[in-house]
């Protein structure tokens, strides 16, 4: 059995947690909240999972605030604390959406405020529905991410409305949209496991998926 660090969401943390359970081993998830400052759990440990939610405060990557956004700065330095630890154990690294901003913003990366506003595209829900929008996404066939999934690309679901933008230090981009907009980032490095995708694997609905398969096979 496998201990995985889950950062506790405020909504879908379910999804997460059955997700888990579908990996090929067995996995007993450890929910780590900023409400409960339970940070040092994640020291006993095999890897931490960085779920989605509101955005990234812009005061990390030097922006201002802007209306309508949800932010947890709470959240936000609890989660920076997860990855101080993650990295001082050298533990793997999975950031799904939000995830992947966050952990992004950590090594010094930035971000796009708005898809729609800056690209003119949308990679939000879909308004009508309330379901996840789908797209392309195009894997880099350098990429760790092309080994674990040995497809160029392939469709995912979208439900977020900011990307990276300038890439983090040590990471580099392992999968884009047809509209240019980053979809994973992984380590540069063979130091480390990290992965990061901006696409939600836990509530793709097509199990056979390769996207929906990726991160549990490297837990």
């Amino acid at each position: 059995m496998i201990k995985v660090g889950v950062s506790y969401c405020d909504s879908k943390l379910e999804n997460y947690i059955n997700w888990l359970k579908m990996a090929p081993v067995e996995v007993e998830p450890v929910v780590l909240s900023y409400k409960e400052l339970n940070a040092g759990e994640l020291k006993k440990c095999d890897a931490l999972l960085l779920t989605g939610g509101d955005d990234v405060h812009p005061e990390f990557y030097g922006e201002p605030e802007r209306e309508g956004d949800k932010y947890n700065r709470e959240r936000d330095w609890f989660e920076f604390k997860l990855l101080d630890i993650a990295f001082s154990k050298n533990l793997p690294i999975l950031g799904i959406c939000r995830g992947l901003q966050l952990t992004n913003v950590y090594l010094r990366g930035s971000l796009i405020f708005d898809i729609q506003t800056v690209v003119g595209t949308n990679h939000r829900k879909d308004e009508n529905t309330g379901e996840d929008r789908l797209h392309d996404v195009f894997v880099f066939e350098d990429s760790k991410l092309f080994k674990i999934v040995g497809e160029k690309g392939g469709i995912v679901n979208s439900s977020h409305h900011q990307s990276a933008d300038r890439v983090g230090e040590n990471l580099r981009i392992n999968a884009k949209c047809s509209d240019g907009v980053i979809e994973g980032l992984e380590w540069a490095g063979d130091d480390r496991f990290v992965l990061l995708v901006q696409w939600h694997p836990e509530r793709m609905k097509d199990s056979r998926s390769i996207f929906q398969k990726i991160c549990l096979m490297h837990l």
